[in-house]
């Protein structure tokens, strides 16, 4: 626990191998990406298509009520998992990676420690999104060049992320606009804007800069945009309960282990059920989180 006074207590260990950022191990993207390139009749007439095709050639066998049998299997299959993970006799794969506690984010100094102040360093969030505005969405030309050059200025960010002050990334999309082909969005963490500032003017960032600046024209139905916010220190703060590792607390920060020698790499989680963690005003240094303690407390067990 993070007690008044006492160092925050993180709650998961520091490693050795150097971190990627949450954006370039998602696995899911792609899926989703040509998921969303499509609304949901197109998809259903896809099925149906597809539906259609095997019933047409298992009845030239005979055999044309057989064709139902991998969409009826299917579904009974989705059917009986989904019942069985929600009734407790198979795994909820969905709680995988939930963390069943209330935590938030510090940032340990040069030799790994948390200290017990909270918000106790200036953070960077750097907001940056495209939207694609053609009726063959992913298709559409320029789509595959704009995805290809942010995909590998996110692995140079993840690879020299000590020289640029990189923390770590995540993407979203806007699923409250319309239906298909939503605006995609990246959210960066920086330790300083003078680190995003010298990755916008490096190497790693020119070629795809230049890129957009000749093209821009070509492609009017291309959108990009970026957002970012230089966060004092005490000017921030978060809270999850019972939630996957997600937004700010996907970042890793290096530091030299004063034993080894070696330098490592550590999560900024840390136990929020207790002490300044507790409440807003107490993240970000403004109180001593005593505003609620007239409150029932229901993570005082954890």
């Amino acid at each position: 626990m993070s007690a008044r006074g006492q160092e925050f207590q993180p709650l998961f260990p520091p490693q050795e191998e150097k971190p990627t950022s949450a954006f370039a191990k998602g696995q899911a993207f792609p899926f989703t990406y040509v998921r969303d390139n499509f609304n949901i009749s197109t998809w259903l007439c896809f099925g149906a298509f597809v539906q259609t095709t095997l019933f047409i050639i298992a009845d030239r066998f005979g055999l044309g009520r057989v064709a139902l049998l991998p969409a009826i299997a299917i579904l009974a299959y989705k059917t009986a998992d989904a019942y069985l993970m929600s009734i407790g006799w198979k795994k909820n794969i969905y709680m995988d990676g939930v963390i069943q506690k209330k935590y938030s984010s510090a940032f340990p100094d040069a030799s790994g420690r948390y200290g017990n102040k909270p918000a106790d360093s200036e953070i960077v969030v750097f907001l940056i999104g495209t939207r694609c505005n053609h009726p063959l969405g992913i298709l559409a030309p320029g789509v595959k060049d704009i995805v290809s050059y942010f995909s590998s200025m996110a692995t140079d960010l993840d690879k020299y992320r000590e020289e640029f002050g990189f923390l770590g990334m995540t993407s979203w999309m806007n699923s409250s606009d319309r239906t298909t082909n939503s605006e995609i969005m990246e959210v960066g963490y920086f330790r300083s804007i003078e680190g995003l500032h010298k990755f916008a003017h490096s190497k790693y960032h020119r070629p795809g800069w230049d890129w957009w600046n000749k093209h821009h024209k070509t492609y009017p139905h291309l959108s990009i945009y970026h957002e970012t916010y230089h966060v004092p220190k005490g000017h921030w703060e978060n809270i999850y309960v019972n939630s996957h590792v997600s937004g700010i607390n996907t970042t890793m920060t290096n530091f030299t282990d004063e034993m080894s020698g070696k330098q490592m790499w550590a999560s900024p989680i840390v136990d929020a059920s207790k002490g300044l963690l507790k409440t807003s005003a107490g993240r970000m240094s403004r109180s001593n989180a005593t505003e609620h303690d007239h409150l029932a407390d229901p993570y005082a067990d954890q």
